[in-house]
């Protein structure tokens, strides 16, 4: 059994080094003997090199030489003008042009034998070559987000549904039994379509304002990577996040995903889903630090995922984001709470201007608001007792004004005893304006 030859290291065994201190002289700088050393090794490789080029350059021409005078005599060693040759001398030139070529070969193989490996030899370039990379990193920037028209071809589809519906209603209530109905109902059901159908998908020639614009840029977005984000919201190991973030960095580190995450906790929070809104506040916090570390650092926020993760992983960091991250859930309390009063706010507003009118056409809102403070504490708390007490201290004719003005919002059923009360001796509203004067 043939045992396998082992690698040859051999080659490796003449390498000159410019900085070996073996043959240094104590009295002698170090780098400048370094300097020596590297300088005359060059120029003694520049000499050999430039030598090897003259030889290798009249070998050439040898060659070139003995190739003619080696066809001269194979022609003559055929028949082809002999006698006209001599044969001696055509064989004398050719030995002695091999010859020079052979020296001069044997001197360079001499060159390069001894010549030492060194930093400059030791390897050599088989390919070089450049890439420019043409390719513009997608911008994290929301203005730079050209909508999609998701967001539009949805509520086209909408529109679709709806035009389709109001037209299948149309055409059964116009069936009848009259030929002639039939016929002219058919063409005023095409005639609905059409125009009902232009009007909701006709594009108008507004130019369509920037808030317009930046809305459906957001929407857009959220709607195309939803199943990112919120895959990415809900992670709760910091190994996993940033595996996920740096995979998805293009998406999840644009200003439209910074701005999704924070309106996610927001309605996490008024949902009373309060650990998950606590985890999507620490995922929208990670989000913020890497694009601030970008800014601060000048560099696409991107690049500094790796550096951020491992900046928390030491204790003085952490602490810092973990007091971030709690003053971010604390603003998202207070925003709830704040934005809960707004929508009741808001409710009271829709249900003060859509009231149903009382009898007498007035809205029992905008009654109760000018009643009395007194007056209209009892109407609220609905203690009758309180309310006969206030009326029966007021002047008679303003105690009925405002009774009056009870009845016809709504707010006071009278019985059918006292209803004739309310018909009799009305006090308008200038007669109260010259009561309040007196």
């Amino acid at each position: 059994m043939s045992v396998a030859r082992s690698f040859d290291y051999s080659k490796w065994d003449n390498i000159e080094l410019s900085d070996d201190e073996s043959d240094l002289h104590p009295n002698i700088d170090k780098d400048s003997w370094f300097r020596m050393k590297h300088r005359h090794r060059l120029e003694r490789e520049e000499r050999e090199d430039e030598e090897i080029r003259l030889m290798k350059r009249d070998s050439a021409e040898d060659q070139r030489r003995l190739n003619v005078v080696k066809a001269r005599m194979k022609g003559a060693g055929q028949g082809e003008d002999a006698e006209f040759e001599d044969m001696d001398a055509l064989e004398g030139e050719a030995n002695e042009l091999q010859a020079r070529i052979d020296a001069r070969n044997k001197k360079e193989a001499e060159y390069l034998e001894r010549r030492k490996w060194n930093i400059d030899n030791i390897c050599k370039i088989s390919e070089d070559r450049s890439e420019i990379n043409t390719n513009k990193a997608a911008s994290l920037k929301a203005a730079d987000f050209v909508p999609t028209g998701i967001t539009e071809k949805k509520f086209a589809k909408e529109d679709d549904k709806k035009v389709t519906t109001i037209t299948t209603s149309s055409s059964s209530n116009k069936t009848t039994t009259n030929t002639n109905e039939k016929t002219t109902n058919n063409n005023d059901k095409t005639t609905t379509t059409t125009t009902t159908t232009s009007t909701a998908l006709a594009p108008t020639n507004t130019q369509p304002s920037k808030e317009h614009i930046a809305a459906l840029s957001y929407n857009d977005f959220a709607i195309q990577y939803e199943h990112i984000l919120e895959a990415y919201s809900v992670i709760r190991d910091l190994e996993a996040t940033k595996d996920y973030l740096y995979k998805n960095c293009h998406i999840l580190l644009h200003e439209h995903a910074q701005s999704y995450l924070l309106l996610s906790a927001l309605e996490d929070e008024m949902n009373m889903k309060f650990e998950r809104m606590k985890v999507v506040s620490r995922q929208s916090q990670i989000l913020s630090h890497i694009t601030e570390l970008g800014m601060s650092t000048r560099r696409d926020p991107r690049d500094v995922i790796l550096p951020f993760f491992m900046r928390i992983a030491e204790p003085e960091f952490a602490k810092g984001f973990e007091d971030a991250v709690n003053d971010f859930i604390r603003r998202i309390q207070k925003r709830a709470v704040e934005k809960r009063m707004e929508m009741d706010k808001e409710r009271e507003k829709e249900q003060r201007e859509n009231a149903p009118l009382g009898p007498g056409g007035l809205n029992p809102y905008e009654v109760l608001e000018k009643l009395p403070d007194n007056l209209r504490a009892a109407f609220e708390e609905q203690d009758p007792e309180e309310l006969q007490k206030i009326l029966a201290e007021m002047d008679p004719k303003t105690g009925r004004y405002w009774m009056k003005q009870c009845v016809d919002s709504g707010l006071w059923v009278p019985s059918p005893e006292s209803a004739a009360l309310f018909k009799d001796d009305y006090v308008d509203e200038e007669d109260m304006e010259a009561l309040d004067e007196d």
